[in-house]
């Protein structure tokens, strides 16, 4: 693969696990008991802005990467999305990941080890 389709795959990682970390953020945040206008206000106020503008982008970024990375590749670099959004909710929300959580992630990276990338 080119400099170019690292990037664009690296990119749809990277907007696809902070979107999931950010929302996540957000709505631990949201005020939902204090009717409609409440909750719009924190949800403007907050990450989830954010958060939707990657996650629309993410598919964007992997759509124009499809037009010259083969699927086999493309799917094995984006299932670290995954791992991402474990450690970054570990990193950025405190989040404490279980045993098998981490199990999990070990064996996705394993995964794309033998995958051949």
């Amino acid at each position: 693969m080119t400099g170019r389709e690292w990037a664009l795959l690296g990119g749809v990682v990277l907007a696809a696990s902070l979107a999931q970390i950010l929302l996540r953020k957000a709505a631990k945040a949201w005020v939902t008991d204090k009717g409609v206008g409440a909750f719009a206000l924190s949800f403007i106020k907050g990450p989830a802005p954010a958060a939707l503008f990657l996650a629309l982008g993410s598919p964007i970024l992997y759509w124009k990467a499809l037009e010259s990375v083969p699927l086999s590749s493309a799917y094995a670099v984006t299932a670290l999305s995954g791992v991402l959004v474990q450690l970054g909710g570990r990193l950025m929300l405190r989040e404490r990941p279980s045993g098998r959580i981490v199990a999990g992630a070990l064996l996705c990276c394993a995964g794309i080890a033998v995958w051949g990338l």
